[in-house]
């Protein structure tokens, strides 16, 4: 059965963890990200440029911002919280989906 599809959320907080655990290990490179966020190098890119756009990342040197700190404590409580109480949601595209 296919991996099910992530919605923009979910592939920023992908790429933000993996800036965060790059940046754990001294410098972040863009394959490497690439790689732990699970994205076509183009893709990356691109996604890069819209976090860029949002002020939650910097490309040179790449690192995180504040506000893309506050993105990953704030979406890693919630997504915490739903779990805990085993809350059925609706994702972004209409899925049905647990906490977990």
């Amino acid at each position: 059965m296919p991996k099910p599809k992530r919605n923009r959320m979910e592939i920023y907080n992908d790429i933000l963890s993996a800036i965060a655990q790059e940046l754990t290990n001294g410098e972040a490179k863009p394959t490497r990200v690439q790689a732990l966020s699970n994205l076509a190098y183009d893709k990356l890119v691109r996604y890069l440029n819209e976090l860029e756009g949002k002020k939650m990342v910097m490309q040179n040197p790449l690192g995180l911002t504040e506000k893309g700190r506050d993105f990953l404590q704030d979406y890693n409580r919630i997504k915490d919280f739903v779990a805990e109480m085993g809350v059925k949601y609706l994702d972004v595209s209409g899925r049905e989906v647990y906490g977990s």
